[in-house]
Order: C-alpha cells, then structure tokens, then sequence
C-alpha cells in the first residue's frame, strides 16, 4: 500500500518520499561552512538509512560546480546550502533548482520562501567583530554610525585597523556592500570613511578574524554573526563581536534541491529536516541562527531581513555592479 510505511520523524516529510529516500541511500549537500557535525548526527540518527555528504566549497566555486554539473549531465549535489543569497536566487532564476511544495515551508516567514524553489533556513546577524584585548568596552563601536563617528575621530588610531571582505574579489563583499547600500543611508559616509584608513580586504574570512585576534587589526567589518560566533569560543581571550545597535542585515542559509538531483526523495527529506523543529534545533546547536520562531535563539532586534527572490538578481546586473564598485574604487586613498 503506497499510503502506508513509516514516515519522517519529527517532521511533516511525505511517507512516500521517506521510503524512497531510504532506497535511494544517500544525499550531497554542497555547503560553504564547516560547522556541521551536529546536523549530520542528528539526522542520520533519525534516517539511518540515509547517509549525508557535507561537501564543503567557496560560495563562488559551488556556483560553479552546479553549472558545470549539469551542463556535463554529471550531477553530484542533490542539495546547495549557502549564505550567498543572491548567487541561490541566481541559480534558481537560471534554472538549476526544482520545485518543491515542501509541507514545511508553511513555518519559514514570507520573505524567506521564493517560488517553492529557494527556502531561507537561517536568520542570522551580520556582526562587527573585534579584539578584546586592544579596544575597551567603551571604545568598541556598538553601531555603525558609532563607528563612524570613532573613525572619524581619531583617524590615525584606526589606521588599517578596520578590516573586511574585498567586495571586488568576494561574493560576499560584494553582497554585503550592495546590501548596506540600499538599506542604510550613511552607507557610503561610512565606506568612504573606512576607505579612508587603507582598510585591508580579503577573500575569506579566517584571515580577518586571525588579524583581528593577534591584534594587527581592531575591527573586522561585517562578519557573519554565526560564524564570528563560533571563532569567538574558540579565540575568546582575544575576541568579541557586537550586533550593530541601530541595525544590522539579516541573512538567511538559502538551500534549493538541484534540478537533476540523484537523490531527490533524500533531497526533500533533507530539506523538510532542515525547516522542521528537530532541525532548527539542530541548527541552533551548529551555532546558526533558526529562522523559525520559538526556538529559544532568534535574531537581536534592528534586523534588516535581505529577502529572498527576484530583487537580489539586481546585485548580477553588470551595469549596477560596475557602478558600485567603480564607486568603491573611488574611496580608497592614492598610493
């Protein structure tokens, strides 16, 4: 009877997708954070039959990869989890997502569902992180016209000592530099200003926050609150982050299953794991933010939620791109 058999516990997954995940064995999850073994535990305790595969990529090399897989007709990951929001709803606009009316997705908000096809998991604040030892807690910019108003002040003390992501060079630079723009006024005040002390971009966000740690640095500029949360206990004599006061972005984990998916029933079943209660929980224990409410852990107050759908398309507009960081350009000092 295809009515019956076991279903998905803990979460509202169809039996018959349960039973067809368990034969299919397996699911690929290409994901750009290694904080993860809380999750694969958890669920693979409740689906012992399913094995999960983490394989951990740059946002931009798992864009990438999804392409070039299904150009090749070589698919290997049946579900892209990342905080690259804008490079998800670019692959879903592209065509590289199926869709799926998931009978969890009725507990994520509005703004964190596009199209049945991109589904946001987290809601986690973008952070200022910095180093404990060389900023008093009366020195440490607790809002970004705070920060401001510091840079300002006293110019030579903060002389590249405001570090953050080279929005020329990274996926999320450029994310978080388009996003700023459109949601906080002073936002290129605050840019120009940060310019101005010949700030020190990177790629990844390890070096920042190891610079921020041994004290080359005092500030590292938008950091993923989950992840400054989880290099803090692990670096907590030096460091310490900060949740903006006046407001602070709000980004969502976007996860969509792959359009040639080998494992698309595990694929569902991972993903309705992802949105119910056991795994939100699971999350929380991960250090990353649930999305769903209740959950003992939700994002500060101030937050400005980056939406998912059609409007972070405009961040792949070359003309949009060009002007933003053309302008970008134009505040950093001559050398």
């Amino acid at each position: 009877m295809t009515g019956c058999g076991p279903a998905a516990p803990g979460q509202a997954t169809r039996g018959a997708d349960v039973r067809a995940a368990t034969r299919e064995g397996e699911v690929v999850v290409y994901i750009n954070n290694d904080v993860q073994q809380p999750l694969v535990d958890d669920f693979e305790r409740r689906f012992p039959k399913v094995k999960l595969r983490f394989v951990v990529l740059t946002s931009r090399d798992m864009q990438t990869r999804v392409i070039e897989e299904a150009t090749n007709g070589e698919p290997v990951a049946d579900v892209v989890w990342t905080s690259a929001m804008d490079t998800q709803v670019k692959l879903i606009n592209d065509g590289y997502a199926q869709t799926y009316d998931s009978p969890e997705a009725r507990n994520l908000p509005a703004w964190a569902r596009w199209r049945d096809q991109g589904f946001g998991v987290t809601s986690e604040p973008i952070v200022f992180v910095y180093n404990k030892r060389l900023l008093k807690p009366g020195e440490v910019p607790r809002s970004h016209a705070a920060l401001l108003a510091a840079l300002r002040g006293d110019p030579e003390r903060w002389r590249g000592k405001v570090a953050l992501y080279d929005p020329e060079r990274s996926g999320m630079g450029f994310f978080y530099l388009s996003s700023n723009t459109q949601f906080y006024p002073d936002a290129w005040t605050l840019y120009d200003a940060i310019a101005a002390t010949g700030a020190p971009t990177y790629v990844p966000a390890k070096p920042i926050l190891d610079r921020v740690a041994s004290g080359e640095h005092l500030l590292a500029f938008d950091m993923s609150g989950s992840y400054a949360d989880w290099y803090v206990r692990n670096h907590a004599a030096d460091t310490a982050y900060v949740v903006p006061e006046d407001y602070h972005l709000s980004i969502s984990r976007v996860a969509f299953i792959t359009r040639a998916a080998r494992h698309p029933s595990a694929a569902r079943v991972f993903l309705d794991y992802l949105m119910s209660e056991g795994g939100q929980r699971s999350l929380l224990e991960a250090r990353l933010t649930p999305i769903r409410s209740g959950m003992g852990a939700g994002d500060p107050a101030g937050g400005r939620p980056v939406k998912v759908g059609p409007a972070l398309l405009a961040n792949f507009d070359q003309g949009r791109r060009a002007e933003l960081l053309a302008r970008w350009r134009r505040a950093q000092p001559e050398h």
